[in-house]
């Protein structure tokens, strides 16, 4: 039998984030930990939709098995990445039009350092909703159908990582390797994660753009 093998992993995963509770995030860094959202407070309204096949629909056993996946969704809780850094569509809806952050992780220290149980997986971008057989656990569908998105959120380039935690530690600040600063955000925002950030050791850097170029510059 055939087994699927991923050779390639990302050095460093990305989360944009609003500054709208700036106190929140800061602590959230400087205390190593991620918040796991449910999907239901996902921002796609259809996350978590799947067909089944007709032999699957027509079984006696079809609502105990809808039941069951259901359960499983609702225990996961989401924390959501990028591959990427500069997406001027990620810094719109994600970091507020530009006044939040981007915080850049180490993807092999989140790997060894989270607790038992995180999951990470690459978003499968596609045309139509995943099909689920009967066969597999309820616990393995749940996360299937929460690893698919449609084709039109492509360019998030996203992974995910479940957890059964809501607040998921990983106990070492320094898996930040960066905070990068949009370009509109507020400077008393700037000035208290520049000045937090640094007495952890971890870097920050600020967005300029030139016409159509965004750059960043280490913040002195």
């Amino acid at each position: 039998m055939a087994e699927i093998t991923r050779f390639i992993e990302p050095a460093t995963l990305y989360r944009y984030r609003s500054l709208e509770k700036c106190d929140r995030e800061v602590d959230a860094i400087a205390s190593a930990t991620l918040y796991c959202a449910p999907y239901s407070e996902l921002n796609d309204p259809m996350e978590g939709y799947y067909d089944s096949s007709k032999k699957l629909r027509e079984s006696i056993d079809y609502p105990a098995f809808k039941a069951m996946i259901a359960d499983n969704k609702a225990t996961l809780g989401i924390c959501s990445f990028s591959e990427v850094h500069n997406n001027e569509v990620m810094w719109a809806h994600y970091a507020d039009e530009f006044r939040g952050i981007c915080i850049a992780y180490s993807f092999p220290r989140l790997l060894t350092r989270l607790e038992t149980g995180a999951q990470f997986v690459r978003v499968d971008y596609r045309d139509r909703a995943p099909h689920l057989l009967s066969g597999k656990e309820a616990g393995y569908l749940a996360k299937r159908v929460l690893s698919c998105k449609s084709f039109r959120w492509l360019y998030e380039r996203e992974w995910r990582m479940f957890s059964t935690q809501r607040v998921a530690s990983y106990k070492y600040p320094k898996a930040v390797q960066c905070v990068y600063l949009g370009f509109r955000i507020d400077p008393h925002h700037r000035t208290k994660i520049e000045a937090r950030m640094k007495s952890h050791g971890i870097r920050t850097s600020r967005m300029s753009l030139d016409r159509y170029t965004m750059e960043f510059e280490r913040a002195k």
